[in-house]
């Protein structure tokens, strides 16, 4: 289920953000998230039946509780802006692999943990899927070029540098900042579960984030107003005249209930498997998204894949099996504490 509504809100956001109504994704990441994480205190207050391990994170635990929400509130908005400028499916394959990567490489610099042969592998074999996913928009016919061979043996270090950077676009960048944020935000919310439940860590963090969000929202929305050209104004509906529409009210509702459930799940997973496992489950959400854009393409409705799906299937299931790996450890120690 966890993997299920990530893939959804994605392509769901792609659909929102590009074809259909063409929400902002400052917009659609701040009312959304915060919607969810109300929903989310509201189930962990139905649950527990008592307010003061919520309001002990509010008084007690506020500092990790800031720094994990403007952690997530980054990568939420990376995460939207990605998919709305390069695509749901080359934003998963990149900061999939790259979050988990950065969650191992933080855990090890500031918490001192120690990496294992599983993960030092894991982390190669994911890399090599992020770059992979990264050259994905590259066509075949760059790589047909004849005077490709001849630039590679004659290239020196800045020519290559500039020759990769230039593959990089900003979206590609975004996705990566998404993932920064999402592996500093995992950091501080273990931090915040060792004290309190899960669930209402999970929705404590998600309101925060999204009221973080609705500030820089209420700011572009204002910048919006003053500083765009009426002609341009009348060709194009603002942000405000689309959220003053019903239908899309109604819309960024149902919306906001994927992140919700998405979040509630992974709770329930942590509670049930453990976290590896939600994990690795979890970013199963690369597969599932690339395969549902791919038949959605094939049935004729729109979707933004890369360009070379050859690539980007291959960087799927090595960035894919990398996740798989670095978990294996953790795994292997869950099913021999479960058989002795």
């Amino acid at each position: 289920m966890y993997a299920l509504a990530l893939s959804l809100e994605s392509i769901i956001i792609e659909y929102l953000t590009i074809y259909f109504v063409r929400i902002s994704p400052i917009v659609l990441s701040s009312l959304s998230i915060t919607l969810s994480g109300i929903m989310l205190l509201s189930v962990g207050s139905i649950i527990f039946k008592n307010y003061n391990d919520l309001i002990k994170i509010f008084t007690k635990s506020w500092k990790s509780l800031i720094m994990a929400s403007l952690s997530l509130s980054l990568g939420i908005y990376g995460w939207y802006d990605s998919i709305n400028r390069i695509g749901a499916s080359k934003e998963a394959l990149i900061a999939a692999p790259i979050e988990i990567i950065l969650i191992i490489i933080l855990a090890r610099v500031f918490l001192n943990e120690r990496l294992n042969k599983f993960q030092i592998v894991g982390i190669f074999i994911g890399s090599l899927g992020f770059f992979l996913s990264l050259a994905s928009d590259v066509p075949f016919d760059y790589f047909n070029n004849p005077n490709l061979s001849n630039f590679i043996v004659g290239a020196n270090i800045n020519s290559i540098f500039h020759t990769v950077f230039s593959l990089v676009s900003f979206g590609d960048l975004e996705a990566i900042l998404s993932a920064v944020g999402f592996a500093v935000g995992v950091l501080f919310l273990g931090k915040l579960v060792k004290k309190h439940s899960s669930i209402q860590v999970a929705g404590a963090s998600m309101f925060l984030s999204g009221m973080i969000l609705v500030i820089f929202m209420v700011l572009s929305l204002l910048y919006e107003t003053a500083f765009t050209p009426v002609q341009y104004l009348n060709e194009s509906p603002s942000q405000v005249e689309l959220l003053s529409v019903h239908r899309n009210l109604v819309l960024l509702f149902l919306f906001s209930l994927i992140p919700f459930i998405g979040s509630l799940s992974y709770v329930i997973g942590l509670r049930r498997i453990g976290a590896s496992l939600t994990a690795t489950i979890g970013s199963s959400n690369i597969v599932i998204i690339l395969v549902i854009q791919i038949v959605l393409k094939e049935l004729g409705y729109p979707s933004h894949l890369p360009e070379n799906i050859f690539l980007a299937t291959f960087g799927c299931i090595i960035g894919f099996l990398g996740i798989f790996v670095i978990h294996m450890s953790d795994l292997i120690t869950a099913k021999s504490k479960r058989y002795y």
